[in-house]
């Protein structure tokens, strides 16, 4: 039974769905529907489910915190769809958005308020950023996460903040994996948000490895200051072609004055976003924990921010937008968070 749309995007819809066991067993799901109308023929559709099904094939067995789990594919009436696991949580595109932050403060003490601002977030101008703390804790969550893909010959291919969610107890979890493909695949539709794409994958090249780094900088960008990645959003493929081939050059002009400090966290930024992929960091792994890496870059954290649990953090300030009556996340966030899972 379906109980309502959690989000939709170009590639299908996704419902909370409810199942009727036996025994009366009710049990909680998302149910993702593939849309026939972006493909030219019945004959593509199908084509792409059977990528689909065989990429749920290979995953389904991987059991890891930083990866929703997908269960299994399936077809009825013409139409595949996917079985997901539910998240009760919500997406770092939500978390930036700032919609949820009158609720927390009005449900909060003047001192537990200030200490999300002081660990959690900055606001400047009425425009949400994440501490360089804790965008450095979701980040390298967000690569443990694509190195479990990589290591099994995928590339997640639209990695974005929607794509990330954050569930009740804090935890990361990267999520949406209909576009993902083998690496170094050429895909014949193209199904990535242009916002996120690497510069190889606008000239319509095949996707590597470095395709996800050069989307999750960008991820870590957007989640250390905005404002000027939310204003290209309309931008054409050219203008966003031309913005990311010279970023590295001038992204000082993109970050805040915490991070303008810490000069080994630049250099890490600018690895994960160098147009040319051969420049980039050679796997996740290697992006998250190498000699140079995130890890690097947390060393010059001030000490409270080093010190600091961000997943209890997180469970606290998520806990301040559980709703009274259904001990879940707030049912309204639903129609502002196209990805969030709401448990009812």
């Amino acid at each position: 039974q379906f109980v309502k749309e959690l989000g939709h995007g170009r590639q299908g819809v996704v419902f909370l769905a409810t199942r009727h066991g036996a025994r009366a067993c009710l049990t909680s799901h998302a149910i993702k529907l593939f849309d026939p109308g972006i493909y030219s023929s019945a004959a593509k559709y199908w084509t792409d489910m059977g990528r689909i099904a065989k990429q749920i094939s290979l995953l389904q067995p991987i059991n890891n915190v930083n990866m929703v789990s997908s269960d299994f594919y399936e077809e009825c009436n013409g139409i595949g769809y996917m079985h997901m696991q539910i998240i009760d949580g919500v997406d770092l595109q939500f978390l930036i958005d700032g919609k949820h932050m009158e609720i927390a403060r009005a449900r909060s003490t003047p001192e537990e308020w200030d200490h999300f601002l002081n660990v959690l977030f900055r606001m400047e101008n009425g425009r949400v950023s994440l501490h360089a703390g804790l965008a450095l804790y979701i980040l390298r969550n967000v690569l443990r996460g694509i190195a479990v893909l990589h290591a099994n010959g995928f590339i997640h291919g639209d990695i974005k903040p929607s794509n990330i969610m954050v569930n009740i107890q804090g935890s990361v979890k990267l999520v949406d994996f209909g576009r993902a493909a083998r690496i170094g695949e050429q895909v014949n539709i193209l199904l990535g948000s242009p916002l996120y794409m690497a510069p190889e994958s606008h000239r319509r090249e095949p996707g590597f490895i470095q395709s996800d780094i050069f989307s999750a900088g960008l991820v870590g960008l957007k989640m250390l200051n905005g404002r000027q990645i939310a204003s290209l959003a309309d931008s054409s493929e050219k203008d966003l072609l031309d913005f990311k081939t010279s970023l590295v050059s001038r992204i000082e002009q993109y970050l805040p004055d915490e991070v303008l400090g810490n000069i080994e966290f630049i250099h890490v930024l600018k690895h994960f976003l160098e147009p040319d992929m051969v420049n980039r960091y050679d796997s996740a792994r290697e992006a998250e924990s190498g000699e140079h890496s995130l890890m690097s870059a947390r060393q010059w954290l001030s000490d409270s921010e080093r010190e600091c649990e961000y997943e209890r953090e997180l469970e606290a300030y998520l806990h301040k937008l559980v709703d009274e009556d259904t001990g879940t996340l707030n049912p309204h966030f639903a129609a502002d968070n196209l990805t969030a899972v709401i448990e009812v």
